[in-house]
């Protein structure tokens, strides 16, 4: 699985790297001056790298253009409605072991995050500061261009191999309703699909586990969704009638 899920801006492209270059080239001109206010400066080079990215990524993550719609699901005509998947979820010893794999690999992403801050604080009060003390102001103006530049380095080659913030494959929401405009979750998880992603959708039933798995293969997606119910019946046929009503829609708005 990719370390940068579908949608979300890589850093490394170009236009994230010609920002991080100007910005730490401001940083370093900074610190060269104010070598004590390297803690304010780094935070606010990381709320700018993150600002951009959230603004890249509410341009292209298909999740983010489709949140638009969980209105017009919401305030559509209830067809189907399971209040008690969780209890469905619990009793899929593999979908809970994955879960657990990935909440463990998750946890050991982030501790490997705070790891590695407090490394670069630390480097940075007893030996940078140490360096810079007896050098004159151009001299100091290269020496944090080339620390922050290594720390791009590393962070490009090797520290993004080692943190790798995952997502299910398949989302399960312990409660959720189908209306006539699509599927929505009633618990906190926030998954949704909108009906016209159900049309060329591709629908697999699994009766031993009790669930009907959705891959939206038009919708692009980051996962798919998995539909814990004790009435596969049910909801395979309430699936199938919202598909015929925004095939409906789609050949009227069309003529």
């Amino acid at each position: 699985m990719s370390n940068y899920p579908q949608g979300y801006p890589n850093p490394y492209n170009w236009k994230m790297i010609v920002v991080s270059q100007v910005l730490m080239v401001v940083m370093s001109f900074v610190l060269s001056l104010y070598p004590q206010y390297f803690l304010p400066v780094y935070i606010l080079y990381i709320i700018v790298i993150m600002g951009i990215s959230s603004v890249m990524m509410a341009r292209s993550n298909p999740m983010l253009a489709e949140r638009k719609y969980m209105g017009e699901i919401y305030k559509s005509n209830t067809l189907f409605e399971e209040k008690n998947a969780g209890n469905l979820i619990q009793k899929d010893n593999e979908y809970v072991q994955k879960m657990q794999q990935l909440a463990v690999a998750n946890f050991k992403s982030f501790g490997i995050m705070i790891l590695y801050i407090i490394i670069i604080f630390v480097f940075y009060d007893y030996v940078l500061l140490k360096i810079v003390g007896g050098v004159t102001q151009y001299e100091k103006l290269a020496i944090y261009l080339i620390y922050f530049e290594a720390l791009y380095l590393f962070n490009m080659f090797v520290y993004r191999r080692l943190i790798k913030i995952q997502m299910m494959d398949a989302m399960a929401p312990s409660s959720y309703k189908v209306t006539e405009k699509g599927i929505l979750s009633t618990d906190k998880s926030g998954v949704f699909l909108h009906s016209r992603h159900l049309v060329n959708a591709e629908i697999i039933e699994n009766r031993d586990k009790k669930y009907v798995e959705i891959d939206s293969k038009t919708s692009k997606l980051p996962y798919r969704i998995r539909l814990y119910t004790n009435d596969i019946d049910r909801l395979v046929d309430v699936l199938n009638r919202v598909k015929r009503m925004e095939l409906k829609r789609q050949q009227a708005s069309n003529s």
